[in-house]
């Protein structure tokens, strides 16, 4: 079957073999590198719902600010609005459970490898405070009505609210 090494002197015999070893070493090389590879993005599509990125709560807490910027502007006498939101925590995601025995414990789908608790759902951190800087800032009934506008949309008490005028 592999009379090719019989054939030729012992010269070419040994860089055959060399050349073969070193294939069959990259071709092990490239393998291994794509079956992990395979494997990371497996793991980190299966991770998705139980998992928060920093990236996630940076892009809440942009898509926050830009809501509470248009709802700002769209104040009387309010304009040129910077807004920054501080939020407490991150997503936390509500696994169900059940009380045998007095002790809480996940409810788990699946047995071995594949076991896991049953995700219910995910809930948003909560907002710790606004800041706001604005042209209108620095007038008492403007920055009453904002602090009474983002304390009954976003249900945050009125002293986490700060709203002063742009410089």
């Amino acid at each position: 079957m592999f009379d090719f090494f019989k054939k030729g002197n012992a010269s070419q015999n040994g860089r055959l073999r060399l050349y073969l070893l070193l294939g069959c070493g990259v071709l092990g090389i490239l393998l291994i590198l794509l079956g992990s590879s395979g494997k990371k993005a497996e793991k980190t599509a299966d991770e998705t719902p139980y998992s928060t990125s920093t990236d996630e709560l940076v892009i809440y807490q942009d898509y926050l600010e830009s809501r509470i910027k248009k709802l700002c502007e769209s104040v009387s006498g309010v304009r040129n609005v910077t807004v920054v939101v501080t939020l407490s925590g991150s997503f936390e995601s509500v696994y169900a459970t059940e009380w045998p025995d007095g002790n809480e414990e996940y409810v788990i789908l699946g047995s071995g490898s594949s076991a896991s608790p049953i995700y219910l759902s995910r809930s948003a951190p909560e907002i710790a405070g606004i800041g706001i800087v604005c042209l209108g800032g620095s007038n008492d009934n403007v920055r009453r009505e904002l602090i009474a506008l983002l304390s009954a949309t976003f249900h945050i008490s009125s002293n986490r609210i700060y709203i002063t005028e742009a410089g």
